[in-house]
């Protein structure tokens, strides 16, 4: 690691404030720098329709955590969970005793909240961390107008903005006609810890396991996986769905696999705790799943998503839509196939793959070599030297 900037973050009080899940950028980005920076408070948001909804927070003092504090598990309207959201992070922020040089919000709502901390004088710095964007994210038209709001008052107050994508910085164009007036955007790709992730030879692998990784919602596309799914298993009967994860569309695929019957063929594994659990079924799998709906409000289409990283990690070829943006990339570098969002592509593509073993091992170690430059030393290394040059 660059140790100019080693020993610039090791002066530095940082904040990341994030919405979350299970896993994410900005867990990742609390991994990387509780040990680097001189201090370091962790704000976590769960999202609401997590059943642990505590709001909470660790703080990190050269290396160690020397305290952390959870709230209260609320039930609260979605308007009124991002009212809490502000409330806590405006306390825990507000009454720390040091002053933040370096604020990240994961979201432009989280990053207006550092830029209002900045007015109070508790905040030197905020960045915008872009993981996904809408030009519709709200079907609320005042929230929308909210969204656009906080993200045009980020784009002009923020000290400087990372995209996930390139994509992100060109749907905002289409939104605004004030871009001259914006700060410096850069794009920092979501990445995986390549060097965690287990690497398994063709022969250890599971030789006909599909595996899906995420969050299970509509979008996803795993409707049109488990309607392709028969065919995959006419030809290859042992062949098998690994689904990790959860979330609301999870019942659905559940009842249509007992209705197409294939449920001996589908196993949902649910939410998986320990991410290098994971990260080791993924590693045993022979192909992962990304059939993403072509949905036009879909975030997809400016985001870059974390699965896909962790697929090529794991030295997995992958079966995708051309959705997200990185998937016209990945095909050129022969990391993975795009389908069709049509159950018969999907059983078309995923068949071809599965018979050639050649291809299979090419397209492994194609992704393998593709995923070593988005390792999150490398990447979150070549963001925060962008980013506190100016410190």
């Amino acid at each position: 690691m660059n140790e100019k900037l080693l020993q610039k973050l090791s002066k530095l009080n940082v904040c990341v404030v994030s919405h979350i899940f299970a896993s994410g950028p900005a867990l990742d980005l609390e991994e990387f720098l509780k040990k680097k920076t001189k201090r370091l408070l962790f704000i976590g948001h769960p999202f609401p329709y997590r059943e642990d909804r505590k709001s909470f927070y660790r703080l990190y003092k050269t290396g160690n955590l020397v305290k952390e504090h959870k709230a209260i598990n609320w039930k609260l309207a979605e308007v009124f969970f991002y009212i809490k959201d502000a409330l806590y992070t405006l306390l825990w922020v507000g009454t720390q005793k040091e002053k933040v040089d370096l604020y990240i919000g994961s979201d432009n709502f989280t990053a207006y909240l550092g830029l209002l901390l900045k007015k109070w004088g508790k905040v030197k710095k905020v960045v915008l961390y872009t993981i996904d964007y809408m030009e519709n994210r709200f079907q609320n038209h005042v929230m929308n107008y909210l969204y656009h709001y906080f993200d045009e008052s980020c784009l002009k107050e923020c000290s400087i903005v990372w995209n996930v994508s390139p994509a992100i910085q060109e749907a905002r164009l289409r939104t605004t006609s004030k871009q001259k007036r914006w700060t410096k955007q850069i794009v920092v790709p979501l990445g995986m810890w390549h060097k965690r992730i287990p690497k398994r030879t063709f022969g250890e692998k599971n030789r006909h396991q599909l595996v899906f990784l995420g969050h299970i919602l509509e979008k996803q596309g795993l409707d049109v996986v488990l309607e392709g799914l028969p065919r995959v298993v006419e030809k290859f009967p042992k062949a098998r769905l690994v689904i990790l994860g959860t979330g609301p569309h999870e019942e659905l695929l559940k009842e249509k696999a007992k209705k197409l019957k294939i449920e001996k063929y589908v196993d949902f594994r649910g939410y998986i705790v320990d991410h290098r659990l994971a990260e080791n079924i993924l590693a045993e799998s022979m192909i992962g799943v990304a059939m993403y709906k072509p949905d036009p409000s879909s975030f997809t289409y400016h985001a870059d998503p974390a699965k896909l990283k962790n697929y090529l990690s794991a030295r997995l070829p992958i079966v995708l839509t051309d959705v997200p943006p990185i998937s016209i990339e990945l095909a050129r570098q022969k990391c993975a196939v795009i389908a069709k969002y049509d159950r018969e592509d999907f059983a078309k593509k995923t068949i071809k793959l599965l018979r050639n073993e050649k291809t299979l091992k090419d397209y492994e170690k194609n992704a393998d070599r593709f995923a070593a430059k988005f390792d999150w030393d490398t990447v979150f290394t070549e963001a925060l030297k962008k980013t506190v040059i100016t410190f």
